[in-house]
């Protein structure tokens, strides 16, 4: 990993690497590690007044936020989504909704709500964000998807937005290193450890 480019080439492969273990478990997998994260996610202190949270529909083997989502909005948290703009690349905005029923596939065939400007909500307004990721090291430094349009999106919320990152724990890559451009995370909730970086509550 000695130049950008050896290192660009890493980090593609540890993105293949990772997606495909993740794509591979099973529905039991899922579903337990899942459950473990939620737990953690429900006894969190920030968690304990609504709050208005970014959160995203997971897909490919990802920790599950469907019932996470559920959950919080059982709990009078107001859920976003993101809705990704079309004819701009690597934007994405976040939009409320009130039930699954209003939720479209996008053409990443990921579930996102009808675009209704009522349901809006600007970056600035939201205090959680729900963060997917691809892999993480202990100071907080993601890998993403590759898009960037998340560290896009972070660069816009308030200083005091609590952004936190649910993943497995085979993603964790402690030789990862982060780049200029990441926007690093204040928390990491996994099935069996909740790291946090930046403490800001």
């Amino acid at each position: 990993m000695a130049g950008n480019c050896e290192y660009k080439e890493w980090r593609k492969q540890k993105r293949n690497e990772i997606r495909a273990q993740r794509k591979a478990l099973d529905q039991q997998e899922v579903l337990t590690s899942s459950e473990k994260v939620l737990d953690s996610l429900m006894s969190h202190p920030f968690l304990n007044a609504p709050r208005t949270i970014a959160s995203y529909m997971s897909f490919s083997g990802e920790i599950d936020t469907i019932a996470i989502n559920q959950r919080l909005k059982a709990q009078s948290h107001q859920i976003c989504l993101p809705i990704i703009n079309p004819e701009l690349k690597g934007i994405m905005d976040f939009y409320s909704y009130d039930d699954e029923k209003q939720l479209v596939l996008n053409n990443f065939k990921i579930l996102e709500p009808i675009k209704d400007e009522n349901h809006y909500v600007r970056p600035d307004c939201l205090e959680v964000i729900l963060v997917p990721l691809v892999g993480f090291n202990d100071k907080g430094d993601r890998l993403g998807m590759g898009g960037g349009y998340y560290d896009r999106m972070l660069k816009k919320v308030s200083a005091n937005c609590l952004i936190l990152g649910l993943a497995y724990d085979f993603q964790l890559i402690p030789e990862l290193k982060g780049q200029h451009w990441d926007m690093p995370l204040d928390e990491i909730i996994t099935p069996t450890k909740h790291y946090i970086f930046s403490k800001k509550y």
